[in-house]
């Protein structure tokens, strides 16, 4: 069998020339299904290895796309898409997350995924000045944080959710999880922790202030 794009003999499922992958089985729901969940957690990269450089080393796995190294560590449209797909099973099961559903003609959901990008991206913008990185490189700061979290802790919203938690851990949850957006955005940062400490006050500060013009001027409910 020849490759079809160096024309190279495939040796068993690999071209030796330039690394094609070739599969003679039928198509069916299940091959496909195959290649989706495998463009996404790749065995060479893998889902959990890149959850684990997320949370242990978040300097460095965003650090490393700014510096314009590419291909080794998921992109952040990949965490993102990821992020979207566990905020889509949340939304068949149990439609708000903890607790908390904007109003909004889309998705509750992905409403609120986009707008914690947008709060989170102005606010490190204007926190983090003296760094001196562009909008679009903070955009990307937390595409990468907001997307980590929000996949950690959609199943534990679901959880609290299908068992009928009280509004009030459910809040508490909620908070952690802008928290540790917070820190983890600051985490991409040289400074020492007094001085991170000083900035994480800062922006929880200014998220709040945020948060409460988007919530006057959207509208969110609870359960």
């Amino acid at each position: 069998m020849k490759c079809s794009v160096c024309s190279g003999e495939i040796d068993e499922k690999y071209c030796p020339k330039c690394g094609q992958y070739f599969n003679n089985e039928r198509i069916t729901s299940i091959s496909v299904l195959k290649d989706l969940f495998g463009s996404i957690f790749s065995l060479e990269k893998s889902f959990l290895i890149n959850i684990k450089m997320g949370l242990l080393q978040p300097n460095i796995l965003i650090s490393n796309y700014w510096n314009g190294y590419r291909g080794y560590y998921y992109s952040p449209s990949r965490f993102l898409t990821i992020a979207s797909l566990f905020f889509l099973l949340e939304l068949m099961l149990v439609n708000d997350f903890f607790g908390i559903s904007v109003r909004s003609k889309v998705s509750p959901q992905f409403t609120l995924l986009f707008l914690n990008l947008v709060v989170f991206t102005f606010s490190s913008f204007i926190i983090y000045l003296e760094y001196k990185k562009s909008f679009y490189e903070h955009l990307i700061l937390n595409i990468y944080n907001v997307s980590l979290w929000s996949i950690i802790f959609v199943p534990v919203s679901v959880i609290l959710s299908l068992f009928n938690t009280h509004r009030t851990i459910e809040a508490g949850f909620f908070f952690l999880f802008q928290l540790f957006i917070i820190v983890w955005n600051a985490k991409a940062f040289e400074m020492n922790k007094f001085k991170r400490l000083i900035y994480v006050a800062l922006n929880c500060i200014f998220l709040v202030i945020l948060i409460l013009v988007l919530i006057y001027s959207f509208g969110t409910s609870t359960r």
